[in-house]
């Protein structure tokens, strides 16, 4: 098993509150609070719609154990000629990711090992990104049973301004729905999200086959 945990949270989003306010064409300071709650929910929806992380964050992954990526599980249907690979990779969660800030170990005894750079490498140009060993590298071993192997690493696309325009609109369309439709229902049924928004977020999803959403890649061959 594994676990993500944030351990700097973001401190800017998708939107400012002018541009809310602009978009949805509010010229007081009545409602400010709550567009604010607006604004923050509207960053939320758009990440955990598009599995991604949009302004900076940093994380810490926790893996259980680093010996099963070495299990090589067949997975989707293929084609060609068969060529399996040792499985080294750790994908890493809410792409994309910008940097590794350190990797550690720990024994039973809690006590943690910082691994040397010089042992891995970062895959940020794959979606998702991926922790990757460098040639001739073996992960640790004698690692405690829970939590002992851990990536800590910052994702996003640095400030709001970086985030592409297609998410910022979206997440407009999003809040002028949470302004417009404040706990209203239809039919007894709580109203979805604007489809357009949705259309816009489609290309920006993070999609993958394996339930496991840490687990690496097995194998080079035609996926279908």
């Amino acid at each position: 098993m594994a676990g993500l945990k944030v351990q700097t949270a973001q401190t800017d989003y998708v939107n400012s509150l002018a541009e809310i306010k602009s978009w949805l064409k509010v010229d007081g300071s009545d409602d400010d609070t709550v567009l604010g709650s607006i604004r923050i929910a509207s960053d939320q929806w758009a990440q955990n719609y598009t599995g991604r992380t949009l302004t900076t964050q940093t994380y810490e992954l926790f893996l259980d154990t680093v010996y099963d990526l070495e299990n090589l599980i067949d997975e989707g249907i293929y084609t060609g000629i068969d060529v399996q690979l040792p499985k080294r990779n750790i994908v890493l969660p809410r792409s994309p990711v910008a940097s590794i800030s350190h990797v550690k170990y720990y024994d039973e005894d809690d006590t943690a090992t910082t691994w040397a750079t010089s042992n891995y490498r970062l895959d940020n140009a794959s979606l998702p990104a991926k922790f990757t060993l460098k040639k001739g590298i073996s992960y640790p071993t004698g690692l405690r049973q829970v939590n002992g192997f851990e990536i800590k690493y910052v994702a996003g696309y640095g400030a709001s301004a970086n985030v592409p325009q297609q998410i910022k609109q979206a997440c407009l369309m999003y809040s002028a729905y949470l302004n417009e439709h404040r706990g209203d229902l239809v039919d007894g049924k709580s109203i979805d999200a604007p489809i357009l928004a949705k259309q816009l977020l489609e290309p920006y999803r993070v999609k993958r086959m394996s339930t496991n959403p840490y687990q690496g890649e097995v194998r080079n061959r035609g996926i279908y």
